[in-house]
C-alpha cells in the first residue's frame, strides 16, 4: 500500500521534458516568496478567506446600503479615469468564463494520464469557481452598479472575472515550478499572478460591471478555492493515486 512522504520529500520521476510530477504534491519549495509560502501551508489561512467571504456574502444580501456608502465613493472615482475604458475592456478579457473553461479542459486532458488524482482536482477547481460564482449571484441578487460599459447578467455579487482570474492566474506560479524547477521562475509567476489578478479587479470597477465590494469578496472567493485545491494536491489521496501511474514513487 503506497504511502505519503513528509512534504517536501517526494522526489520524483523525470518526464520529457524535464517535468517531474513528485513536485506537484509538495507545495511551494522553502525558497517561494515568504508571503506566499506561508499562506498556502496554512490552512488558517484558508479558513480565515471563507469566513470572511461568507461574511461580505452576508453583508451584500442583507445590508447592501451599508457597503454603498464605501462603495459608491471609490467606484465614482474609478470610473472618472479617463481614457482607460479601452483597456479595462481587454484587460477585464483574462478573467472570462470561457478562458476558465478552455484552461480547465486543458489541464484535464494533459494531466489525465500523468496525474489523475491532480487533473480531477484542477477540473474540480474550475467548476466550483463557475458553480459558485452563479449560486452566489442568485442568492445575494445585488444590484448591478448603474450603467455598465458592458453587458451584464444576473447579480453583482461577486465578479466571477475576479474569480476566474485568481483560479487561473494563481496556477500559473505552481506550474512554472513544477515544469521548470526554477525558483526564478516561480517568482515570476508570483508577479504575473498579482499584475493580472488586481487589473481584472479594477477594471471590474471602471467597467461598471461591479462594486468595489464585489471584487474584493471576490478575491477571497477565488483564493479559498485555490487554497482548497493546493491542500488537496499536496494530500495523501494524491500523492498516492499519482504514484500509482508510476510518474514519482511513493516510498
Amino acid at each position: 500500500m503506497p504511502t505519503r512522504r513528509a512534504r517536501g520529500a517526494v522526489t520524483g520521476k523525470e518526464l520529457p521534458g524535464g517535468m517531474t510530477f513528485g513536485r506537484i504534491h509538495r507545495g511551494l519549495p522553502d525558497d517561494a516568496p515568504w508571503f506566499f509560502r506561508v499562506v498556502l501551508r496554512s490552512r488558517g489561512f484558508l479558513i480565515v478567506t471563507v469566513v470572511i467571504t461568507v461574511f461580505l456574502a452576508v453583508v451584500a444580501a442583507s445590508n447592501p446600503d451599508w457597503l454603498l456608502r464605501i462603495d459608491q465613493p471609490v467606484s465614482e472615482w474609478i470610473r472618472g479615469w479617463e481614457g482607460q475604458l479601452a483597456l479595462a475592456k481587454a484587460v477585464t478579457r483574462l478573467g472570462s468564463p470561457n478562458l476558465a473553461v478552455a484552461v480547465g479542459v486543458v489541464a484535464v486532458v494533459f494531466l489525465w494520464r500523468r496525474c489523475r488524482a491532480s487533473a480531477l482536482t484542477l477540473g474540480a477547481l474550475v467548476a466550483a469557481a463557475l458553480t459558485v460564482d452563479i449560486v452566489l449571484k442568485l442568492i445575494v441578487d445585488r444590484a448591478r452598479p448603474p450603467n455598465p460599459a458592458v453587458s451584464t447578467e444576473l447579480g453583482s455579487f461577486p465578479s466571477g472575472h475576479v474569480i476566474h482570474a485568481v483560479v487561473i492566474f494563481g496556477l500559473v506560479p505552481f506550474l512554472l515550478w513544477v515544469l521548470t524547477n526554477q525558483s526564478g521562475l516561480l517568482r515570476l509567476g508570483f508577479v504575473v499572478f498579482a499584475v493580472v489578478v488586481l487589473s481584472v479587479a479594477v477594471s471590474r470597477v471602471r467597467l461598471g460591471a461591479h462594486w468595489p465590494s464585489d471584487v474584493i469578496a471576490s478575491l477571497f472567493i477565488g483564493a479559498s478555492l485555490l487554497l482548497g485545491a493546493e491542500q488537496l494536491l499536496t494530500s495523501t489521496w494524491a500523492t498516492d493515486r499519482c504514484a500509482m501511474l508510476g510518474h514519482h514513487p511513493s516510498s
